[in-house]
C-alpha cells in the first residue's frame, strides 16, 4: 500500500534543516557527510512552492556566505565564477523585469543563489583534511539506506505493506512498474532521480574500501549491493548513461580495464541468478519491455498523441529560436515559453502545474543561454581531466557519471558539490608539489 505526504514530511525537513544549521554552527565540515542525503531526501512543507531539504540547506549556505561576505573559491576559478555571476545577474534582471513569469523568476534566483553556495562551502570544507573522508562516508551511508529501503518497496509491493511510494504533491501518490516489475524510487521522488545518487554512492563505498582496509569486504558488499538496487530503478536514461560512462571512462583509464570486468560481472551475475531462481519477477522482460517502450517514444517525438517528454519541445523550439538557443529566455521563463508556443502540456498542462525539463543541460541553455552552458560543460570537462591527472580517481569517475547524466536528468547539485570538492582537491595537490 503506498503512502504519500504525511506530517512526517514537514517534521523530516525541518529536523535536517536544523540538523544542518546546528553544523554550520559548530563544525560545519561535518555537513559534508549529511549532504548526499540532504540533496536526495524528497520530503517537503508545501509553502509557495514544495520546500525539500535541498533548497532549505543551499538557502542556509546562501545565508552564511552573506553573513561572511565572501564567496569562496580557488583563485584558478575565479575568472569562470565572476563569468557566470556575471551571467547570472543578466538573466536574473532580465526574467524579474521583462519576464512574463516573475514569480517562477524570484524563485529561480534563489535556487541558483544555493548553487554558487553549495559551490563556495564545498570548496571551503574540502580544503580541510577530514572532509574527504567525512564526504565518502556520507555518500557511503546515504547509499546503502536509500538501497535498504528501495529492496523494502520491492517486498513491501508483493507482501501488501505500507511503503511511501512517488508522492505527487500533498494529495497524490503512485507507484511505477516496468512489465509488472517495481520500479524503486526509495526516499528519492522518481526512480529516475534515484539511479545517479546510488550509482556515485556505490563507487565511494567501493574506492573508501581501498582507504580503509580492515572494512574493504564490508565496503565492497555495500557497493555492490548499492549499485544492483539502482538497476531496479529502470531507468532508460541511466542504463544508457552507465553504457556511455563505461566507455569513456575506459579511454581514460584504459588500466582499470580488468577492474571494471571484475566489479561489474558480480552485478551481471546477480541479476542473472535472480531471474533465473525467480522468474515471477519478469526482471528480463521488464528490461526488454522498458528498452522497446523508449524506443518507441523517441521515433514517435512530436507526433505523438501524447507527449511525456518535454525535452522534445524544447529541442524543437531551440531549432526555431536560434537567438532563445544562444541567449536563452531568461531565468525560469522556459515554462511559460513552451506553453505559449505549443500550448497545454507543454511547460504547463492543463491545470496550471508546471512541467520542468529532465535535463541539467536544456535548463541551462533556456536559463543562461547556450554559450555560457557551453562554458559550465567545458570548464567541468577540465575539471574532470586535471582530476584525473593528479590521480583523484573516484572524483573524476563521480563528476563524469554525473556529467553525462545531467543531459537526461537534473543533477546540477551534485555536479557542483561534486566539483567544490574537485577544485579543492585539486588546489590541494598543486599547493602540495609547489
Amino acid at each position: 500500500m503506498p503512502i504519500g505526504y504525511t506530517l512526517l514530511d514537514p517534521l523530516i525537513v525541518l529536523a535536517g534543516t536544523g540538523m544542518a544549521l546546528y553544523f554550520l554552527a559548530t563544525y560545519p565540515v561535518r555537513l559534508m557527510g549529511w549532504m548526499p542525503a540532504a540533496l536526495t531526501l524528497y520530503f517537503f512543507i508545501p509553502f509557495v512552492t514544495l520546500m525539500t531539504l535541498w533548497q532549505t540547506v543551499p538557502m542556509l549556505l546562501a545565508g552564511r556566505v552573506l553573513l561572511n561576505g565572501k564567496l569562496r573559491v580557488a583563485s584558478s576559478a575565479k575568472p569562470i565564477m565572476l563569468f557566470f555571476l556575471i551571467v547570472f545577474f543578466s538573466s536574473s534582471c532580465y526574467a524579474l523585469v521583462a519576464g512574463s513569469d516573475g514569480s517562477r523568476a524570484a524563485i529561480r534566483v534563489i535556487y541558483y543563489t544555493g548553487l554558487f553556495a553549495l559551490m563556495s562551502f564545498s570548496y571551503e570544507m574540502a580544503r580541510r583534511p577530514e572532509s574527504y573522508e567525512i564526504f565518502l562516508k556520507g555518500l557511503v551511508v546515504t547509499g546503502a539506506i536509500l538501497a535498504a529501503y528501495a529492496a523494502y518497496q520491492i517486498f513491501a509491493v508483493y507482501g501488501g505493506l505500507p511503503l511511501r511510494g512517488i508522492v505527487r504533491g500533498t494529495t497524490g501518490v503512485d507507484v511505477a512498474y516496468e512489465y509488472g516489475v517495481l520500479r524503486v524510487n526509495s526516499f528519492a521522488n522518481e526512480p529516475k532521480r534515484l539511479g545517479y545518487v546510488l550509482f556515485v554512492c556505490g563507487m565511494a563505498s567501493l574506492f573508501l574500501a581501498r582507504m580503509w582496509p580492515r572494512w574493504k569486504r564490508r565496503l565492497k558488499w555495500v557497493g555492490y549491493g548499492t549499485l544492483f538496487m539502482s538497476l531496479f530503478t529502470f531507468s532508460g536514461s541511466y542504463f544508457l548513461s552507465v553504457f556511455l560512462f563505461t566507455c569513456i571512462a575506459l579511454l581514460l583509464y584504459p588500466s582499470f580495464a580488468t577492474k571494471y570486468v571484475v566489479y561489474t560481472l558480480p552485478l551481471v551475475a546477480l541479476v542473472v541468478l535472480v531471474g533465473a531462481f525467480f522468474p515471477e519477477l519478469e526482471i528480463f522482460e521488464a528490461i526488454q519491455q522498458g528498452y522497446v517502450r523508449r524506443e518507441q517514444e523517441i521515433e514517435i517525438g512530436l507526433d505523438g498523441t501524447q507527449v511525456y517528454r518535454q525535452e522534445f519541445y524544447a529541442w524543437d523550439y531551440l531549432k526555431r529560436y536560434p537567438i532563445a538557443a544562444f541567449f536563452g529566455v531568461g531565468l525560469g521563463q522556459y515554462f511559460s515559453t513552451l506553453f505559449g508556443e505549443y500550448g497545454a502540456g507543454v511547460g504547463i498542462n492543463a491545470y496550471g502545474g508546471l512541467l520542468p525539463l529532465n535535463s541539467t543541460f536544456l535548463e541551462m541553455v533556456f536559463d543562461f543561454g547556450g554559450a555560457a552552458t557551453v562554458m559550465f560543460y567545458a570548464a567541468i570537462t577540465w575539471l574532470i581531466l586535471n582530476l584525473r591527472k593528479v590521480g583523484e580517481s573516484y572524483l573524476s569517475f563521480a563528476l563524469l557519471f554525473l556529467t553525462i547524466q545531467s543531459f537526461t536528468i537534473l543533477t546540477i547539485q551534485f555536479m557542483v558539490l561534486f566539483a567544490g570538492v574537485g577544485v579543492a582537491r585539486l588546489t590541494m595537490y598543486k599547493e602540495s608539489v609547489l
